[in-house]
């Protein structure tokens, strides 16, 4: 094939979690990235979600702008704060080398004399 393939659609709907395998809606905001939300409705969720007429799942959090569910939308949780399976490393952190392996000095280039 001459031309690359084109990237799949962001997942969207009711599926399960890679991590947990628990039960979620993969929803898009209004930034067009993919957020996972529980598919269970919580009242004390903060993240308003609605299905359009196209079919797609859109989230929005709730704001003092916007503080309650408007229309159609409901109430749901973030599923990365009910998430059983422990959170990912964070990428870009210094680690610390171990006792020993601390370096006290480094022989200089001939540049550098």
């Amino acid at each position: 094939m001459p031309y690359p393939t084109p990237r799949p659609p962001a997942p969207n709907g009711p599926a399960t979690c890679p991590r947990c395998l628990a039960q979620v809606i993969w929803c898009t905001t209004e930034r067009q990235k993919a957020q996972m939300v529980d598919r269970d409705r919580d009242e004390r969720g903060n993240q308003a979600v609605r299905q359009d007429h196209t079919g797609r799942w859109l989230v929005r959090q709730l704001s003092k702008d916007r503080p309650t569910p408007e229309g159609a939308e409901a109430l749901h949780m973030p599923h990365a704060a009910t998430c059983t399976a422990p959170p990912l490393p964070v990428h870009g952190t210094r680690r610390r080398m171990s006792a020993g392996r601390v370096r006290v000095g480094v022989r200089p280039h001939r540049w550098q004399r």
